[in-house]
């Protein structure tokens, strides 16, 4: 590939993460300033969004261009203090293209409770899900949670104990599909007990 076409994949990429994001945003699947979302544009280096920056209202030239180790090779606001989690994945996953970090309501509080999805109350959950692992409690941006995060890194979905969750997929539409379904099958096992007498398969 040559360079110049590699700018302009990259480019092409700024593009689809600002309109993902906005996805996101409109879905109620972020809010406010929270999450953070990367697409792999190399071995070695991805696009992430920046700190502080709601997801609602990002542009191409907002979009971070980093190495994995931190480098920023292009971009003027400052990337998200959890970007190293984002790295650490794409490392120990060499089938990632896309990582979506986010803190959805129905799905967070089951993150809160350190609980997973009951796999035989609805058919979405092994199809669409798949997995879930629990990473341990640690601070936001920490090497503390990197490490946590590794443990679980051949799961599907990461619930991040009272913080949020992480889907991951071969590009950013699988990442994006998944965290909708996560929220809206976190929401129906929320309604059904509240409903009460499920029915399980």
């Amino acid at each position: 590939m040559t360079g110049i076409r590699k700018e302009e994949i990259v480019e092409d990429k700024k593009e689809l993460l600002c309109r993902i994001a906005g996805l996101l945003f409109q879905k109620g699947l972020v809010s406010g300033k929270d999450g953070n979302i990367s697409i792999k544009t190399g071995e070695d280096e991805m696009l992430i969004t920046p700190s502080g920056i709601c997801k609602g209202f990002l542009t191409p030239d907002m979009i971070i261009r980093q190495r994995f180790d931190g480098t920023i090779i292009e971009g003027s606001l400052k990337s998200t203090r959890e970007a190293g989690m984002h790295s650490r994945l794409y490392e120990l996953r060499p089938d990632i293209g896309a990582v979506v970090h986010t803190h959805p309501a129905a799905a967070t509080a089951f993150a809160v409770c350190g609980r997973k999805f009951p796999e035989n109350w609805l058919l979405e959950v092994p199809a669409l899900i798949g997995k879930i692992g629990i990473a341990g409690f640690a601070p936001a941006g920490s090497a503390e949670l990197v490490a946590e995060v590794e443990k679980v890194a051949d799961s599907d979905v990461i619930f991040l104990q009272n913080h949020g969750v992480i889907t991951y997929g071969p590009d950013i539409y699988e990442a994006f599909s998944r965290m909708d379904a996560v929220e809206n099958t976190a929401k129906t096992i929320l309604y059904s007990q509240i409903l009460g007498d499920v029915r399980e398969f």
